[in-house]
């Protein structure tokens, strides 16, 4: 490569200002604000260095498709999954090929259509049997209450196992974990971890420690109990060969780690935020009880429903829109190489943002607006919707995702609707997930359906 031609984009002292954080350790509020204004003032592709380094941001999807999916292994993970490692080890979120191709095939099997459908009785019964505790009339913190949830899903479908007595423990490691995370972006955070009595490293040490005595412990339950369950995720690791090899339990853990914490977090979230907008929303509210209705006529939803829930799928695919759980894509140039017009040197670092593009106006009418109803009109252009990111890369557990989010806003929808405390927005706190700021707190009560309330409604 000998010229370099890069796209405009905002001079070394802007893009300092607007990604501070990732220099000094504080939280990330401002990278998404930057990234949008870029977007927004310089169209589909901008470039600017940061600390000696080419960056360039991709807000076309086109451009994002050719970089994330045609030329994929032309790069490989950026700095905030290589930091992620300190929590997930090397498991299929944060491996490299050919470690990552392979664990794909392994673990294939467990996200087979046939065997998900099969996960969803097992959603329901959780669900149901959480809300059977909320009265009407009671104030929640929904994000809470699906964290719980997600989890006890996560561990009943995946590892056949019940963390019920554990839940909390896990989500106030989890969230210790994820806080520490900007602060292992900055310029020292190698150094960081070198120096054990400083209270960041201290806390992530401590919920790192928590979160492997509960992973360690369902692999070692599993190898002293019976086969029964065997043919879980779980199950799978233990049996899987690399030769005649069998995998440790360390590369056990990390598989499982990433896939109990990492899938559950994201589906955690999702959820929270869409109580949040249909809080906020109350003619959506009633357009979903009305489906529900419709479908379903009191009954529990099963995995067989989901081809007629389709306003039910439409709302969470908005809030998925308007949230994101994974909120932004990086990546690291292997060798020199090209997007769209413009070079791109080796070494530099290639982002796209899931929270930016699907809220730009170039792609979507009113793009702030949380409706439902979108989705049953045009398709959006490839790219300017990927939550679950694409390509080798997409996420492995997408269709379970969706299941999940599907039969799990039926089942609490039909019974129950939601009502906003506070006028004021929440904010987001985006770490490696999009977390809400605060607490979603929100008041329950018993829907009323046209023929009276839903039987074995919360009293």
């Amino acid at each position: 490569m000998t010229a370099l031609r890069v796209p405009p984009g905002p001079s070394s002292l802007e893009a300092m200002r607007g990604m501070r954080s990732m220099g000094g350790g504080t939280d990330l509020r401002e990278i998404p604000i930057f990234l949008a204004g870029v977007a927004a003032r310089y169209g589909g592709i901008a470039h600017w260095t940061f600390f000696g380094r080419h960056f360039y941001f991709l807000d076309d999807p086109v451009l994002i498709e050719e970089a994330f999916v045609l030329q994929a292994g032309h790069y490989r993970k950026g700095r905030g999954i290589e930091r992620l490692k300190r929590l997930l080890g090397n498991g299929l979120l944060s491996s490299e090929e050919p470690l990552h191709l392979r664990q794909r095939r392994m673990m294939q099997p467990a996200f087979h259509k046939e065997r998900i459908a099969g996960y969803g009785s097992q959603m329901v019964a959780a669900t149901s049997e959480q809300i059977a505790a909320w009265r009407s009339g009671s104030v929640l913190e929904l994000d809470a209450e699906m964290t719980r949830l997600t989890l006890t899903i996560a561990a009943a479908t995946l590892f056949t196992s019940d963390v019920a007595g554990q839940t909390e423990t896990i989500r106030a490691a989890l969230t210790a974990a994820l806080r520490a995370f900007p602060a292992s972006l900055s310029t020292f955070s190698e150094l960081f971890d070198a120096l054990p009595v400083l209270p960041v490293t201290r806390r992530f040490n401590r919920a790192r420690a928590e979160l492997d005595r509960v992973i360690y412990g369902l692999i070692a339950a599993r190898r002293a109990g019976p086969a029964a369950g065997q043919d879980d995720l779980l199950g799978m690791l233990l049996a899987a060969r690399d030769g005649d090899a069998a995998m440790d339990d360390v590369q056990i853990r990390d598989e499982a780690m990433t896939l109990f914490l990492a899938g559950h977090e994201t589906t955690a979230n999702a959820l929270s935020w869409t109580w949040y907008l249909l809080a906020r929303n109350p003619p959506a509210a009633r357009r979903l009880g009305e489906e529900l209705d419709a479908v379903l006529g009191g009954r529990l939803p099963e995995a067989a429903d989901l081809p007629r829930l389709r306003y039910t799928r439409d709302v969470f695919a908005e809030a998925l829109r308007l949230y994101p759980p994974a909120w932004v894509l990086g990546r690291r140039a292997l060798r020199d190489t090209s997007i769209g017009e413009y070079t791109v040197p080796r070494g530099s670092v290639v982002l796209a943002s899931q929270l930016v593009t699907q809220r730009n106006p170039r792609y979507w009418e009113e793009p702030e607006r949380f409706e439902p109803g979108r989705w049953s009109g045009p398709a959006p252009p490839r790219f300017a919707y990927f939550p679950f990111g694409g390509g080798v890369r997409r996420c492995i557990g997408e269709s379970f995702a969706w299941m999940e989010g599907v039969l799990l806003i039926a089942v609490i929808a039909q019974r129950l609707r939601f009502e906003a405390l506070d006028p004021a927005e929440i904010g987001i706190e985006p770490l490696v997930t999009l977390r809400p700021r605060s607490a979603i707190r929100l008041r329950a009560s018993t829907r009323e359906t046209a023929s009276g309330a839903v039987s074995g409604t919360p009293h």
